[in-house]
């Protein structure tokens, strides 16, 4: 039984058709189908049904074709992983929230840089709910992404930073010269949502908040970048909802004010997710790097001292 025979099966079982799973392949139907009977005589069983209405699979098949899957998954990990060992600069793959840019991502980037560890990092920015696929398939190494990011529960986590939420206001609105505001009184403004799948809230999230509170707001704007948010907020359109982390990164005519709704769902955080099994021996030594830059770093999860 060889690889090339299961990747031929899958192809077959997933089009249930010779023709497409051939085209699919880029091969030819006569060598595709006699690559699936060498692996039905080398497994001693029939995995396919062949009529003239097509191609059904078996239940040897059915049992066969999640296994056959996930061993493929774990041969094209290997050969990744091999070559990725081999390389004279070692690279990990981190994808991240954009929130991580307001303070932990840059700091830790920086410390790395002054250290021994000589590491190329790749970075690429994506939603939290985006980010959990590429680490459970081993296609990244570490995703940098919201606590509450569902689907997490399979991966190796650390905490890597906390921060309450608070109102983003136009700086010339009365409400921003205020020490703090509640969420009745940000529903009583225009208020942008932000997109259903953002980075650091999402509008369903954020719409749960006000409903706690026993209040809805009223939102002129919705479904914006996150960055765009802030320009839509200075431009006086509305307010918003964000972590206090934003304040540093200093949006022009906006205002940070806290929320006086204090309840534990007016808290975030952001966590690193990673599958150990799928890590190479220097990404191993990253999670090393970042625990002791937490540890080392304890304003990261004491987030009620920010000043904004």
């Amino acid at each position: 039984m060889e690889l090339r025979h299961m990747r031929h099966f899958v192809a077959v079982a997933e089009e249930l058709n010779f023709h497409r799973a051939a085209k699919r392949l880029n091969m030819a139907q006569p060598p595709l189908s006699q690559s699936i009977r060498r692996l039905e005589e080398a497994l001693g069983v029939q995995l396919l049904e062949r009529s003239r209405r097509g191609v059904a699979l078996t239940r040897a098949g059915l049992a066969f074709l999640h296994e056959a899957r996930t061993a493929l998954k774990h041969a094209d990990l290997a050969r990744i992983l091999a070559l990725r060992e081999a390389q004279e600069v070692p690279e990990i793959r981190v994808s991240f929230a954009s929130a991580a840019m307001y303070r932990f991502l840059p700091k830790l980037l920086a410390e790395l840089r002054k250290s021994e560890l000589e590491i190329h990092v790749h970075l690429r920015e994506r939603p939290s709910p985006m980010q959990v696929g590429p680490i459970l398939t081993g296609d990244c190494d570490f995703a940098i992404v919201t606590e509450k990011t569902k689907g997490t529960e399979d991966c190796a986590s650390l905490l890597l930073e906390r921060a309450p939420l608070v109102a983003a206001i136009p700086a010339d609105w009365p409400l921003a010269r205020k020490s703090a505001v509640s969420l009745a009184e940000l529903a009583e403004h225009p208020f942008i949502l932000p997109p259903q799948h953002d980075y650091a809230m999402d509008s369903n999230a954020t719409i749960a908040l006000f409903k706690q509170a026993g209040v809805m707001p009223y939102g002129t704007q919705g479904d914006t970048h996150v960055s765009s948010t802030f320009t839509l907020v200075g431009a006086g359109l509305g307010c918003t909802m964000t972590t206090a982390t934003a304040a540093l990164m200093q949006p022009q005519n906006v205002s940070f004010v806290a929320i006086s709704d204090g309840t534990a769902a007016m808290r975030w955080g952001l966590k690193m997710i990673w599958r150990p099994e799928n890590l190479t021996d220097v990404a191993r030594r990253f999670v090393g790097f970042a625990q002791d830059h937490v540890r080392n770093t304890p304003s990261l999860l004491d987030g009620e001292n920010l000043t904004f």
